[in-house]
């Protein structure tokens, strides 16, 4: 295997890890319903990084694009956000990585991907980076 291939593997299992913080002992659905989703949120973020995150919550949202529970604001930021590329030398039809959709009530979904787009923006605008993993 290469050091391409050794990243991208690398990369796929990060995303992995960071959708089962979502999900494991329901994580996300509590933080939601104990009113915690900006601390959740903010944990995660730490834990995983932003670029894992925004992965997540993008790819749950644009592999469902015919639900129309999902905000529009959030399918459109969801559709800007750049899928995980193929396997390195990967031939043929392109895979979808219906692995890193999260299996959750899209109003939880909107609520988690709406505070993280917020969270994007004061990063953004305060200039600071993304925190260190």
């Amino acid at each position: 295997m290469d050091d391409l291939q050794r990243k991208w593997r690398e990369e796929f299992r990060a995303i992995l890890d960071c959708k089962n913080a979502f999900t494991d002992n329901a994580a996300l659905s509590r933080s939601y319903y104990d009113r915690k989703l900006p601390e959740f949120l903010n944990d995660i973020i730490q834990a995983y990084g932003q670029d894992h995150v925004r992965q997540v919550l993008a790819a749950t949202v644009n592999h469902a694009s015919w639900d129309g529970r999902y905000y529009r604001a959030v399918k459109e930021w969801a559709a800007q956000v750049a899928p995980f590329p193929q396997y390195p030398g990967h031939q043929g039809e392109p895979r979808h990585f219906f692995e890193f959709c999260l299996n959750e009530h899209p109003v939880i979904v909107n609520d988690a991907a709406r505070l993280f787009m917020k969270l994007e923006r004061e990063i953004a605008n305060s200039g600071r980076k993304e925190p260190e993993r």
